[in-house]
């Protein structure tokens, strides 16, 4: 049993992290590594993300709910067991306020990770413009509701269905198309209305002072070049 949960605690580590766990000493630090790793992937799997990264919606999320699955795997299982490394001290920590040093990545990217990869913002900077936005825009169920696709008490069984299950991380519409409850259609007119409904992420980086109004169309304009270039050559 033991050798079983290792391999499955291996397979879901390197799906998270990569091929270097981290390396933890204590439950509490275990779990604020998954959750920060689950969140960075999350970012580049998210099906939302399927037309910047020129990918069908079906294929980010079934990586999504991959990633998910190994997320929930690393919470229950917890780190390999044995007495973790020290930290080596000439080894600078990780932290949440990097600010990316290298070049742009030779692909499509949103507003938020084109700021960060251009060494405007930093990473704890994208993490809560992520964050604001999603707490801003309009839930699916609620439009699902206002557009007849859902009733209210349909919406109200999605939910605490998908919290039975444990699976509050898989996205509201993605859970209740895979439930049967939305078509794909569906599901994808409802995506693209909240997208048209939600606020645009650079007033987050102009509110927090750290791009003046008048960037944001430049670093659009930037962004649209960028995008487009790698778009053709995908």
């Amino acid at each position: 049993m033991a050798t079983e949960h290792g391999g499955e605690r291996e397979r879901a580590a390197e799906l998270l992290f990569g091929a270097r766990p981290p390396d933890v000493g204590s439950a509490d630090e275990w779990r604020r590594e998954i959750r920060e790793a689950f969140r960075r992937r999350a970012l580049e799997t998210h099906p939302d993300r399927s037309a910047a990264l020129g990918r069908s919606e079906a294929a980010l999320a079934r990586e999504f709910r991959q990633l998910f699955e190994a997320y929930q795997v690393l919470s229950r299982l917890g780190p390999a067991p044995g007495a973790p490394r020290a930290a080596d001290p000439r080894q600078p920590k990780a932290s949440q306020d990097h600010v990316h040093c290298g070049t742009v990545p030779r692909r499509p990217l949103l507003f938020a990770e084109f700021l960060y990869y251009s060494g405007r913002v930093s990473w704890r900077n994208l993490v809560e413009a992520v964050a604001w936005q999603r707490r801003q825009r309009p839930a699916i169920g609620r439009i699902a509701v206002e557009w007849g696709h859902l009733s209210e008490d349909e919406v109200r069984e999605i939910l605490e269905r998908r919290r039975r299950e444990g699976s509050g991380g898989e996205p509201f519409g993605e859970y209740a198309r895979r439930q049967g409850f939305l078509s794909r259609a569906q599901l994808l007119a409802l995506l693209g209305r909240q997208r048209r409904l939600q606020r645009r992420i650079g007033q987050f980086f102009v509110e927090a002072g750290l791009i003046g109004q008048g960037e944001v169309l430049s670093f659009e304009d930037d962004l649209n070049r960028h995008n487009a270039r790698y778009c053709r050559s995908a």
